[in-house]
């Protein structure tokens, strides 16, 4: 399945950004935040 099949089913049946910034959270628990990036709007905030 094409991925951009795959998010069109995902958008139709709940709110992938939730589970997305959820998974995020997780990851961010488990590895630790230093290893996990955040890349919404604005982040990450390091320098260029």
């Amino acid at each position: 399945m094409a991925v951009a099949q795959k998010m069109l089913e995902y958008m139709g049946k709940s709110s992938w950004i939730r589970k997305m910034f959820e998974e995020g959270a997780r990851l961010k628990q488990i590895h630790g935040a230093d290893k996990v990036f955040d890349f919404s709007l604005g982040n990450p905030n390091v320098p260029p």
